[in-house]
């Protein structure tokens, strides 16, 4: 009986994942947050390397004073795309957020 139920979960994994990268394929631009609510940026673009049905990263672009800075977060990253409010969430803790390379 596990195995069926290991499979359910394991499918729905892939289905949610699926469903995530379909919606930040249409997300560029869109206001990026950690889950605390800390703004990030926005959407500048999304990588496909390794996988089709989702981006192995995102690019959150972020104003600085006199240069816009990059910013590359893995999709496992990623806890919701809405798209009525036009806004990523990400799920950061502080070390991840000082460590996530430069895009």
């Amino acid at each position: 009986m596990g195995q069926g139920t290991g499979d359910q979960d394991a499918a729905q994994s892939l289905r949610r994942e699926a469903e995530l990268g379909r919606l930040l394929s249409a997300a560029a631009g869109y206001r990026v947050v950690a889950d605390d609510g800390r703004p990030l940026g926005w959407l500048d673009h999304v990588r496909y390397e390794q996988h089709a049905d989702h981006p192995d990263e995102i690019v959150v672009r972020r104003r600085g004073l006199l240069l816009k800075r990059r910013r590359a977060f893995p999709f496992s990253d990623v806890e919701t795309v809405r798209p009525r409010e036009r806004t990523v969430v990400l799920r950061l803790d502080r070390v991840t957020l000082e460590l996530s390379p430069s895009a």
